[in-house]
């Protein structure tokens, strides 16, 4: 009996020791979370000010509260932030209120000056800048409308000449200025700011702010100038990043009173058609080779990435494709755990002498980018890229939080954790530590082939990114 109870205490001793290592492991492992999230989400500064008394005071409480978020972003050189926080500054002596449009751009040139993409100016629920009833794409051949309001219907097709009396190159190269960056990512952005009258009013290229003019040249040949409103679009309305525009399919909502360039997505290239479908494959070249188009690193709606990638992989274990022609450039990214296991044994499901050939572009950003990385470190000579350069550099700062000004409807994503995938990132302070689970280097995303799109590729139907992957993998049969 003694023995028994001798047993049961060192049970009881072992047990209540167990427990307690696995309490302490628990707190740590919460600890380390916190301690995680607080480094690299960390909350914006509270923004408290006493009531403002008229519009220059609550100009200088936003420039108060933009200079602490700014200062939350890591990204920003010595000599960067000298200059931000000059400007920040100069910007606080002013003596009257600037206008939204001109408030908002001085804002968006210090942000820019970080030089990184994702240290961004945006706008808060109900703040968005107005647009004019037409949406533009930038073309390797100029500035091109794809999608306009019935009664500007006629513009579709137009190349875009002048815009405030200016060659459309030049403002869209004084534009790229408000945004930081790669000059493809930049000139995504442009292409957006461009088709608002507030900040083309803002950065002192348009006349109103109210009101643009622009000089088209249209389908026939003619030169035609028109006087476009701007008009405060609800979030049905379509306003999304330049490329959008290469799918006439409606975005989910959109008012029926706009139109695209074709009136269907029927005969367009495969990359292009069915655009709502965030995640795609088909069989192409006789059934050898298998296109899988990601237009997000994270879900998109109900459409849940974990299991298209899975499916995916089934596919693959069922019929080995000879090629995979991977398709990046309409991602602008998410979260990339999400394709990291996949993107590394991509290869895994070739054939012996086959090929991925990745397709990149200047709205390859961020997630997508880590998963281009992931796919090119395990395939080696065997990844090939076709397109424009990525969207952002190999080494660049994200992560972060956001905060919002507390008066203008305006909002700072501030970056601070650093990646680095052309060398070991070490720095404790600096680097992103969930990366070190997940280890990218290769030496370059640069493509193999850099192929552009043109107006008039597109107008033909063709894709030329596309074709060229479609015509290599053909040599591999």
């Amino acid at each position: 009996m003694a023995r028994a109870t001798v047993t049961r205490h060192k049970i009881l001793r072992v047990g209540f020791w167990t427990l307690g290592a696995v309490a302490l492991l628990v707190a740590a492992a919460g600890a380390f979370t916190l301690y995680f999230f607080h480094k690299f989400n960390p909350a914006p500064p509270t923004s408290r000010f006493p009531q403002a008394a008229n519009a220059l005071e609550a100009q200088k409480q936003d420039i108060t509260q933009f200079g602490r978020l700014i200062g939350m972003d890591r990204s920003f050189s010595s000599r960067a932030r000298k200059e931000a926080n000059d400007r920040i500054a100069t910007l606080a002596l002013e003596q009257t209120a600037l206008d939204k449009g001109r408030f908002r751009v001085a804002l968006m040139r210090i942000t820019a000056l970080a030089d990184n993409g994702h240290t961004t100016l945006y706008s808060d629920e109900n703040g968005q800048f107005n647009y004019i009833p037409i949406r533009v794409a930038l073309f390797e051949d100029g500035l091109y409308v794809l999608r306009a309001k019935s009664a500007y219907s006629d513009l579709l097709g137009a190349r875009v000449e002048q815009i405030e009396g200016s060659p459309e190159h030049e403002v869209i190269a004084a534009l790229e200025r408000l945004h930081g960056g790669t000059v493809g990512w930049r000139s995504t952005f442009a292409a957006i700011y461009v088709q608002s009258p507030e900040i083309l009013h803002g950065a002192r290229i348009g006349a109103s702010p109210d009101s643009t003019t622009w000089t088209f040249r249209l389908r026939n040949g003619a030169i035609a100038e028109r006087v476009l409103p701007g008009e405060f679009s609800g979030d049905k309305e379509p306003h999304d990043e330049m490329t959008r525009w290469l799918s006439p399919q409606k975005m989910k909502d959109e008012p029926l009173d706009w139109h695209g360039y074709f009136a269907s997505d029927a005969g367009l290239p495969l990359p292009l058609r069915d655009f709502n479908d965030a995640f795609r494959r088909a069989w192409i070249g006789a059934g050898h080779t298998l296109f899988i188009q990601l237009k997000a690193i994270e879900n998109v709606d109900e459409q849940r990435i974990g299991d298209f990638l899975s499916a995916t992989a089934d596919v693959m274990r069922a019929r080995p494709p000879r090629n995979i022609i991977l398709d990046l450039r309409f991602s602008t990214g998410g979260d990339y755990t999400n394709t990291a296991h996949f993107a590394s044994h991509l290869p895994d499901f070739l054939a012996p002498q086959g090929h991925i050939y990745i397709l990149t572009g200047p709205q390859t950003f961020s997630a997508t980018i880590t998963t281009a990385s992931f796919v090119k470190q395990a395939a080696g000579s065997r990844a090939i890229i076709l397109g424009e350069p990525v969207g952002d550099r190999l080494a660049f700062y994200a992560e972060g939080n956001a905060g919002c000004l507390p008066h203008a409807k305006l909002c700072v994503h501030y970056a601070t954790g650093m990646h680095d995938y052309s060398r070991p990132c070490t720095d404790w302070d600096k680097c992103y530590w969930l990366n070190w689970l997940f280890p990218v280097r290769v030496n370059s995303l640069a493509p193999n082939e850099t192929i552009g799109l043109s107006f008039a590729d597109y107008s033909a139907r063709r894709d030329p990114v596309f074709d060229r992957a479609v015509a290599l993998a053909n040599l591999q049969r």
